[in-house]
Order: C-alpha cells, then sequence, then structure tokens
C-alpha cells in the first residue's frame, strides 16, 4: 500500500480554525531584545513532551537532540547507554532531563505514555506539573508543553486527552496549566497539539478513496482527503473541549533524514506570550541552522 507521497515532513496549524494552513512563523521584535537581560533571567528553555505510548515522542526527541545527555532533577548527570537514552529516559523519571551536547540550555521532560486504562502516568504528570509551576526560578519552571497524538489510528480521543483538555490539571479553576510567578507576571503554559505520523492516515485516506476511485486518482487525492479526516477526525473535537490546545501542528513522518521540526520550533515561539522568553528561546536554536537562517529572513 502506497505510503504519503512528497510532502513537507511539518506543518504549522492555525489556532482554533476549521482547517489547518501553512503560515510563517512571526519573529518581529523577538531577535532585538538585550542578550544580557535574557541571561540573567533564563538559564533553561523547558519542554514537557507527553502523549499517547506509540506517538513518536521519543522520534521527535532524536530528532531534537543529537549527542543527547540525560541529568536527574538536580542537575547531577545520569550515566546512560547514549544509544539507548532516548528511549529509556521516560522509564527513569518525568524529574530527569534530557538535553543536546550541543544545545544543553534547551531542556526536555519526557513521561511515560499514556495507556488505556492506566491513571499512573497521567497522575504523575499532574503532579509534576504543579511542581514545576509552585518553582519559583524562572529557568525551573515549565515553559510549554507538547502532546503528542499519532493519527494513525482509528482511537481519535481517549480518556486521558479527555482529561488533560477538559479539567483544570492544577486545580485553581483556570486554563489548565499555569506558570504562576514569571519575572512579569502570571502566564499561561501553552499546550501545543502535535499531531504525528500523518503519513499514516496518508495511507487510510488512500485505501478510502480506492473504494471510490482508480489507483492513479486516489494517489492524487490522498493526501486531500487525509488532512479533511484530520479535520474532522481529530482538530474539530479537540478544539471544542474546555481547554482546547494553544497550537496545532502537524508531522509527517520523521524518521526521514530530510525531515525536520522547524514549524514546530516556529509555533512554539508564536504561543510564547513573554517578549523576554521569546527571544531566549530563539537564542538556544543557534545550532539549528535551517531556523536560524528562517528567522533572520523573517527580521
Amino acid at each position: 500500500m502506497p505510503s504519503a507521497r512528497d510532502t513537507d515532513e511539518c506543518h504549522l496549524g492555525v489556532d482554533g480554525g476549521d482547517d489547518v494552513e501553512v503560515e510563517s512563523p512571526d519573529y518581529t521584535g523577538i531577535v532585538d531584545i538585550d542578550k544580557a537581560d535574557i541571561r540573567s533571567k533564563l538559564q533553561h528553555f523547558r519542554v514537557l513532551v507527553i502523549g499517547r505510548i506509540n506517538a513518536g515522542k521519543t522520534t521527535l526527541l532524536k530528532k531534537l537532540t543529537k549527542s543527547p545527555e540525560l541529568f536527574d532533577s538536580e542537575g547531577r548527570k545520569v550515566p546512560h547507554n547514549s544509544q539507548f537514552c532516548c528511549s529509556e529516559r521516560g522509564l527513569d523519571g518525568i524529574d530527569n532531563q534530557l538535553a543536546s551536547k550541543s544545545n544543553p540550555k534547551f531542556v526536555f521532560h519526557d513521561s511515560r505514555g499514556f495507556q488505556w486504562g492506566s491513571v499512573d502516568e497521567l497522575e504523575r504528570v499532574k503532579v509534576f506539573i504543579a511542581e514545576r509551576a509552585s518553582r519559583k526560578s524562572l529557568s525551573e519552571q515549565l515553559h510549554v508543553i507538547w502532546y503528542c497524538l499519532p493519527t494513525d489510528t482509528y482511537e481519535t480521543c481517549t480518556e486521558d486527552e479527555l482529561q488533560v483538555f477538559n479539567t483544570d490539571l492544577v486545580g485553581i479553576g483556570k486554563p489548565p496549566i499555569l506558570r504562576v510567578k514569571s519575572h512579569t507576571n502570571t502566564l499561561i503554559v501553552p499546550i501545543i497539539l502535535i499531531f504525528t505520523k500523518f503519513d499514516g492516515l496518508v495511507d487510510r485516506a488512500y485505501v478510502e478513496l480506492r473504494d471510490e476511485m482508480n489507483r492513479i486518482e486516489a494517489m492524487r487525492r490522498e493526501t486531500e482527503r487525509a488532512q479533511e479526516m484530520l479535520t474532522t477526525l481529530f482538530i474539530e473535537p479537540f478544539m471544542s473541549m474546555r481547554f482546547p490546545p494553544s497550537a496545532l501542528v502537524r508531522l509527517d513522518d520523521m524518521r526521514k533524514e530530510t525531515s525536520n521540526c522547524n514549524e514546530l520550533i516556529g509555533t512554539t515561539i508564536n504561543t510564547l506570550s513573554d517578549d523576554v522568553l521569546r527571544a531566549f528561546f530563539v537564542s538556544v536554536q543557534q545550532n539549528n541552522i535551517d531556523f536560524c537562517i528562517c528567522c533572520a529572513v523573517q527580521e
């Protein structure tokens, strides 16, 4: 059965719209902030990566952490086999920190994937979010949450996802994740919903189209049909929830050597409401050559 045809690897979604469109990230006004001011406030940019089991979290993190290093909650290096670091870190605990040797300021916390019928991991995530929200240091707080959701499945929404996007995870009656006190004011920690394995949804669309038309026509229309399925089966239900995601990103097959995460990085920048935090996040992408070129063009 054919796989997805030659498409871009990552696509930026428009918040809350009926359709997902591709738009360029806006870097206006975030590259001229005083670098000394940024360094005085931040040492790390923290991303919490959560989602279902087999949602592609490991593949995504491998793309972002070349030569990864693992640290415990106190910043002490944890011995590991680097070949398996990305696949084992979730078992070591959500408090541990994963970072690349070449970009140690870009820090990831990874949870084990949510499984149907199991509440343990979601409870660990809730506790971790609340604990990080209480940290006084801006560098120790969470700055963004990436929720990975596979689209190559017939299970569009699980009980865990209903809890994440329909309930108040911190329990203070406001949108589910809060960064309590930054250097400016109380800010919402955005949740970006990442639709992974879109190439699998394209395959599913092709199969459905073959019941209606010949092979050539099905191949021509498969991506369009898959986008319609993504909107109907995933985007519309999640955007109608009580606390919908802050932004949407679509990823195709991240196992390809040519794939990158530039649109995800750009979307993350656009969801950050604090200028200093946004500027710091841009600065930690200095080793991402493609992204730096994109950012320079926007400037």
